[in-house]
């Protein structure tokens, strides 16, 4: 069975349990339904799960007290405020990382290690510019410190050389 196939079966079978149950919108149960007149894996699949839903219908429903549900949200908050206690910082700062990791991936779909590359440099960049800014004293050439340092800067303004700009040969008529 060529590749191709393979996946697009894959992406029908995960939609089996829902057809089945009616919980698909119309477009795609008709989709799914043309899937499995013509594809017998699929629809020996989807007779499996038809035969567990009548076997299902057999069984008496199973009864809970009032409480069940609210005794396990609480168990799932202790436990849930148990691991995290239980996490070190590390293991906190290296899921943070994977997480940010896999955003990346999922929302900008940079799979290219150059463009990976070139975007985390551009942000290390961005935040050593934004962090470590240099002042702008430094860059002045014309530095006024003292007093003296201002004479000598004067003594270098006046001393420049005006050269006129001669005329042009030709004029442009315009008629």
């Amino acid at each position: 069975m060529p590749k191709s196939k393979i996946n697009n079966c894959h992406n029908y079978q995960t939609q089996l349990s829902a057809y089945f149950d009616n919980e698909l919108p119309a477009w795609k149960r008709h989709i799914i339904r043309w899937h499995l007149k013509r594809c017998s894996n699929c629809s020996d699949r989807y007779a499996a799960i038809q035969q567990t839903g009548k076997l299902l219908n057999y069984l008496e429903p199973v009864k809970t007290s009032d409480y069940f549900l609210s005794n396990v949200m609480s168990r799932v908050k202790t436990m849930q405020t148990y691991e995290n206690a239980r996490r070190s910082v590390l293991n906190r700062i290296g899921s943070a990382v994977e997480n940010m990791k896999s955003w990346i991936r999922s929302n900008i779909r940079a799979y290219n290690p150059f463009y990976m590359t070139g975007f985390v440099f551009g942000v290390v960049m961005m935040i050593g510019i934004t962090l470590y800014s240099p002042q702008i004293e430094k860059l002045n050439p014309f530095n006024q410190s003292n007093a003296e340092a201002s004479e000598t800067h004067e003594e270098k303004l006046i001393s420049f050389e005006v050269i006129p700009q001669d005329q042009p040969k030709r004029f442009l008529k315009i008629q």
